[in-house]
């Protein structure tokens, strides 16, 4: 695997887990007022940002990877 292989593949996953952490932000949302306790629609809120947060900074690597 060469250099430049490399760093597709890495932008490739990163773009893959933020893809993976959108979607389960985007369930968790959805949840949230199904959810019958307060405590359970807090912490279900909680994570979402979390996974929102975390598929920014995926993204934000792997546009970091493809400018190399």
């Amino acid at each position: 695997m060469d250099h430049n292989e490399s760093l597709r593949k890495l932008e490739h996953l990163m773009g893959r887990e933020a893809d993976h952490a959108r979607d389960a932000a985007t369930e968790l949302e959805g949840l949230i007022l199904l959810l019958p306790s307060d405590k359970s629609r807090q912490l279900a809120q909680v994570q979402a940002k979390a996974s929102h947060k975390q598929a920014k900074q995926f993204r934000e690597l792997a546009l970091k990877a493809k400018e190399g």
